[in-house]
């Protein structure tokens, strides 16, 4: 897992156990801003394919992912839990105080998962921030 500065906690229940690699994850308090992105789903995937993320589907949701990575956009959403039909990107900050659930996302979706993930189980809202352009499929070496 990425460098998540907190504080280890009596671990707290998921909304979903299986979106977890190998069921494993942890709980923290974080102790410092942690940057995040926000992946929206198109309207009704997410419900129709799992209610637990009927609650999790909007801008303030609980479900983002994190680590220091450059992909693609659908590399990205491959390594993730997500279901199909992202519908928007957003960057945001989940505030310090925050207790998370962390951990490695679970391939499902048809997607293969391993990606960073986080769940927020309690806390501040996430400080949505403004990133400028598009995250497309582009790809290519410097």
């Amino acid at each position: 897992m990425s460098e998540i500065a907190g504080t280890p906690q009596r671990q707290r229940p998921t909304s979903c156990a299986e979106a977890w690699l190998n069921g494993q994850y942890a709980t923290i308090w974080l102790s410092e801003d942690v940057e995040a992105v926000r992946v929206h789903v198109g309207g009704g995937v997410a419900p129709a394919a799992r209610d637990f993320l009927a609650t999790g589907s909007g801008t303030l949701g609980r479900w983002f992912v994190v680590g220091d990575v450059i992909l693609t956009r659908t590399a990205y959403t491959d390594s993730r839990t997500l279901p199909t039909g992202v519908s928007k990107v957003d960057w945001c900050v989940l505030k310090a105080g925050s207790i998370v659930n962390v951990g490695r996302g679970h391939p499902m979706f048809g997607h293969g998962g391993g990606g960073e993930q986080v769940e927020l189980v309690s806390g501040p809202a996430p400080e949505p921030e403004t990133a400028d352009g598009g995250w497309s499929d582009n790809e290519g070496r410097a």
